[in-house]
């Protein structure tokens, strides 16, 4: 039989279209589908990862909520009901800004997320509305990835700064605090440190615009391993609106610094707040200085204050009273005596990541969850969530049979659910289900009986759902002697077989089969992957704070393909760039990927897609993020006669 591998390659970036555009020209959905509309069915039982909340500063009604994947959505009612404003544009926002000196119709936008978890999106820029969020017009920074403030001085419109936090996964120059005096319409870069380093926030003193404060934070994020704090993370201040800047360490921690949050008290600019990652244990934690950053002194090294630095460090005083002070965290803290103590907020969804405060009553405040938007009413003691900001992220999603047919999928912390594609009288909330925990990733129905699997991060639980009579089992492969330690990739892969509908294969670095619908399992493949050592150090990821969550395992399976023509082909490709096939179920196997013609090496097998006409035809896709590789790969096809194979050469 000849063999025939067709290779078609982009770069995928779990993004926005914007993501895949040459030139920074943005695509336009009716390039692509014309005038096929999306519509809305949900799941709206939940909501999704919120990263910054902006409150008018006049009228306590008009609240903005900047989501990781969903826009920028617009309340006109305290946080009652929330429209979509930004829907044509890059949908993971980093920082959302409200001139106050045209709070009614100005407002910026700047994309890109900036807690760098490994799933996170890329931004395209800066934006800004003159009518309240009806029209935008982009305003540079095409190629920042990652905006993570925007500061307009409350006595000059024109004067703006823009602190980017840059490029998560490589060098790039475009970092740092810029400034604009002409309303954006140019800018210069006024803070940079070097190509690793970026801004991770920035404030100003709202008495004295002269005066400002910047934390440059040293970060890099590999497929396997992460890295925060290094000898250029500093704090930094200006009396001269960016022109000199000095570092204000005085009373900081020895040794290397990580992520560092800055606050400034407005009802008193001369107490700052900073929650300092460090390199020295027992000094980490949160810091007041009374003096403008003069001197600092430390107040609470509690677990809320120090977990997770790259994904908690948000500080926010109470507009009317600078000793209430709110730490982002798992929980989210408050103090209510400066910083020395602090409580948990109220129960809601975990991994707070913003509050703000009602500017004419504190007991009034909102919170950014992985969960979506939460109001208090007593000052964070309660916790209610806002029930309509659809803006869950899903990593996987896959269909059935059924007429109509069902849509099953997996969300960002926000477990899996399945639901129908279309019901009488329309979609309703009640219509989705639940049927999984934690990040949800693969959902897949059984092809002729109602179960369904699911799966949590990095395989550590895998679901066998009886949904008629709602029993629940735990199904994942389990360590087996005489094999090495089992690695699942975060977002392990997971199939079930066209032939046999009780068989099920899963991932790891082999191939693992089951007969019985995950009551008993075998291993049917060698290590797939470069088995590389280098990439199993996971348990020393973190830099400065150690962080082992399992999102950084690497040299995985990472995606499952079975011919639909013949259960005795499998292919598979792994998150280390290889390309492996079986054409014997699993007794050989053989690794193509160097008949690939210009893949570089050790790049992502995002997908591969067995073909439905030519069981020797298969069709992969590549993808180079997780290395700052965001350009698209030009297809040449080439036949190699003594291989009999068609690839695709990368030029």
């Amino acid at each position: 039989m000849k063999n025939v591998f067709i290779l078609l390659t982009c770069t995928f970036f779990i993004s926005n279209f914007s993501s895949f555009a040459q030139d920074a020209k943005t695509i336009d959905a009716t390039d692509l589908f014309g005038d096929l509309r999306g519509r809305h069915i949900g799941p709206a039982l939940m909501s999704g990862r919120i990263n910054d909340l902006e409150t008018h500063p006049k009228n306590p009604r008009i609240i903005y909520a900047g989501a990781a994947g969903g826009g920028v959505w617009k309340s006109n009612d305290a946080g009652t009901t929330f429209n979509p404003i930004f829907d044509k544009y890059a949908q993971s926002i980093g920082a959302i800004a409200i001139d106050p000196n045209d709070p009614d119709n100005t407002v910026y936008v700047g994309t890109g997320e900036t807690w760098t978890r490994n799933s996170v999106s890329i931004g395209d820029g800066l934006y800004r509305t003159k009518d309240g969020g009806n029209s935008w017009k982009k305003l540079g920074f095409d190629k920042s990835e990652r905006i993570a403030n925007i500061i307009i001085n409350p006595n000059n419109s024109n004067e703006i700064y823009v602190a980017v936090l840059g490029a998560l996964w490589s060098d790039s120059e475009e970092r740092g605090v810029y400034k604009s005096i002409d309303a954006g319409a140019t800018w210069t870069k006024i803070l940079y440190v070097n190509t690793k380093t970026g801004c991770a926030d920035l404030a100003i003193d709202p008495k004295n615009p002269n005066v400002l404060y910047a934390s440059m934070w040293e970060f890099r994020r590999t497929a396997w391993s992460f890295e925060s704090g290094g000898e250029q993370s500093a704090l930094y201040k200006s009396t001269d609106s960016g022109k000199t800047w000095a570092k204000i360490h005085n009373g900081f921690p020895n040794g290397k610094l990580g992520r560092l949050g800055i606050a400034v008290a407005p009802s008193n600019p001369n107490i700052l707040y900073t929650v300092i990652e460090a390199e020295e244990e027992l000094r980490k934690g949160l810091y007041r200085s009374d003096d403008a950053g003069a001197n600092w002194k430390q107040l609470n090294n509690d677990f809320e204050i120090t977990v997770r630095p790259f994904y908690f460090s948000r500080i926010v005083v109470d507009p009317k009273n600078h000793e209430v002070v709110v730490k982002g965290g798992l929980s989210g803290s408050i103090s209510r005596d400066g910083g020395k103590t602090f409580k948990n907020l109220g129960n809601m969804h975990s991994d707070i990541h913003d509050i703000a405060f009602d500017i004419n009553d504190s007991d009034r405040l909102y919170a950014a969850t992985d969960g979506g938007v939460y109001r208090s009413w007593n000052g964070g003691t309660t916790m209610e969530i806002v029930e309509n900001l659809p803006v869950s992220q899903f990593y996987q999603i896959s269909l059935d049979d059924a007429e109509p047919y069902n849509i099953y999928g997996g969300l960002q912390d926000n477990g899996s659910w399945y639901g129908p594609s279309a019901s009488e009288g329309g979609i309703n909330a009640k219509d989705w289900n639940s049927i999984g925990y934690g990040d949800g990733f693969r959902v897949l129905k059984h092809p002729a009986k109602n179960i369904i699997y699911s799966e949590m991060q990095g395989a550590e639980n895998v679901w066998r759902y009886d949904v008629d009579n709602k029993l629940v089992k735990t199904i994942q492969p389990l360590p087996l002697e005489g094999y090495a330690k089992l690695r699942f990739n975060w977002n392990a892969p997971m199939t079930v077989s066209k032939f046999k509908h009780d068989r099920i294969y899963i991932g790891s670095q082999f191939l693992h089969k089951s007969e019985d619908m995950g009551n008993t399992w075998e291993i049917i493949s060698p290590d797939l992957t470069t088995n590389d050592k280098t990439k199993q150090e996971q348990e020393n990821s973190g830099g400065l704070s150690m962080d082992n969550s399992g999102a950084e395992n690497h040299t995985t399976i990472f995606t499952i393909a079975e011919s639909p023509l013949d259960e005795n082909i499998i292919w598979v490709g792994t998150d280390d760039g290889n390309v492996q096939v079986t054409t014997d179920g699993g007794k050989t196997w053989t690794n193509t990927v160097a008949n690939i013609v210009g893949l570089p090496k050790n790049t992502w097998t995002y997908h591969i897609e067995a073909s439905s006409h030519d069981k020797a035809t298969a069709y992969a896709v590549f993808e180079g993020h997780a290395r700052g590789d965001l350009n698209p790969l030009y297809l040449k096809h080439q036949i190699l006669e003594n291989h009999g194979l068609i690839s695709s050469q990368l030029k």
